[in-house]
């Protein structure tokens, strides 16, 4: 009796399972946008990631091996458990083939885990730990977003070797900034440099004044920022009341931020990004097209590497003739990236998507010819010795 039961469960099962993998396999090839929707990171990517996605998909005709290709969304609210559980419900019953993830890197690792053990590729385009690609990477798993490493070494190394060698460091108080303090100072003094102090303050800080008063009261050549969002808005904003604008440097910025903080505010100020709108001819020919459905926003580099990730996806299902992880995970590896949105990239074993990083510097409003001119192009800063290499990274797949 009790191997009836099971035998008649598991025909149960089996019947409930076969309809979903049958559209997983035939049905629409589906991409989930997994990101921060409404909350602080959501003009960083958010609604126009989702944007930059769904343009991908119709520039590949909207079909993939005979399969229409279907892009859903979900607001994970920058909570790990809901993002986690938005991933597991998406694949489950809708039989979401890929996920770009972007917003909080928690969330975003979470729900890699889970797509991990479905075989569900993850594309990190707007998610900055090094751990995606790093000791919590999936052999689904790609990121192409830059992490706070590379971030913080392309800025500071180029900085310190222009002659500008003692730094103070102010960084948001959680494991971001501490994590790119810690980041910059082994660039900066690995470059010959000097971190003469650091300041840490909590989030959502509306008062900087003490923390920007001692940077100045150090002496130092240069003020590393260590933080994001309005906690970078709102340093800036108050670097440039004391006249300090033309010292800060900052690690993590995006366009976004740019706007809202005028040009005139943060005139001066260098970071680093992994590519940039007027970059190239093909950069250029995107961002219009993102602006003029964007109501004229200049999109971030999360939203240009979602539409680069997914193109690359979509080129290695066609490639590969089929939708099997595996062998889609390996020309992903295998194929060049065409999009032109990043300089020399390649993808190492690890999903790491590595490429030359730019320095750029927020231009003076004379400076500037429009709207969305934002940076000048300082330097282009080689991959190699700036990005941890597949054996060095931990990755546990990489053998």
């Amino acid at each position: 009796m009790n191997n009836k039961w099971k035998t008649l469960l598991g025909a149960a099962l089996l019947s409930t399972a076969l309809p979903m993998a049958a559209v997983a396999q035939s049905g629409p090839l589906k991409i989930l946008v997994l990101d921060d929707m409404s909350g602080i990171f959501a003009a960083n990517g958010g609604p126009g990631t989702l944007m930059a996605v769904q343009m991908a998909v119709e520039d590949a005709g909207g079909k993939v091996l005979g399969r229409p290709i279907e892009v859903v969304h979900a607001d994970h609210q920058n909570k790990p458990d809901v993002g986690s559980a938005q991933a597991q419900r998406f694949i489950e019953e809708q039989g979401v083939r890929a996920i770009t993830l972007g917003g909080s890197s928690a969330v975003g690792l979470a729900a890699q885990a889970r797509a991990a053990e479905a075989k569900v590729f993850t594309l990190a385009s707007g998610a900055f730990a090094p751990n995606f690609s790093e000791a919590q990477c999936s052999p689904y798993g790609f990121q192409f977003a830059p992490s706070t490493q590379e971030l913080s070494r392309a800025v500071t190394s180029r900085i310190v070797a222009d002659g500008k060698k003692t730094w103070y460091l102010i960084a948001a108080d959680y494991v971001f900034g501490h994590t790119l303090i810690a980041d910059a100072t082994k660039s900066i003094q690995a470059a010959g440099g000097k971190v003469l102090g650091q300041t840490l303050h909590p989030l959502n800080s509306n008062d900087m004044a003490s923390a920007l008063l001692t940077a100045q009261g150090s002496g130092a050549d240069v003020i590393g920022l260590a933080n994001a969002g309005t906690d970078l808005e709102t340093t800036v904003k108050q670097a440039g009341q004391f006249g300090l604008g033309d010292k800060l440097a900052a690690m993590m910025v995006y366009t976004n931020n740019i706007e809202a903080l005028t040009l005139d505010a943060s005139k001066g100020m260098r970071m680093s990004v992994s590519t940039y709108w007027d970059l190239n001819d093909k950069t250029r020919a995107l961002a219009k097209r993102m602006m003029a459905k964007n109501g004229g926003k200049t999109p971030t580099m999360g939203q240009m590497g979602a539409y680069g990730a997914v193109t690359h996806y979509l080129e290695a299902v066609k490639a590969a003739g089929t939708d099997d992880p595996d062998k889609v995970a390996a020309k992903m590896r295998e194929l060049p990236i065409s999009s032109g949105l990043w300089e020399n990239p390649r993808i190492q074993a690890n999903g790491r998507v590595t490429y030359d990083m730019l320095l750029v510097e927020v231009k003076t409003p004379a400076e500037s010819k429009g709207p969305n001119d934002l940076y000048k192009i300082v330097a282009k800063i080689p991959a190699e010795g700036l990005f941890r290499t597949a054996k060095e990274s931990g990755c546990p797949h990489v053998k």
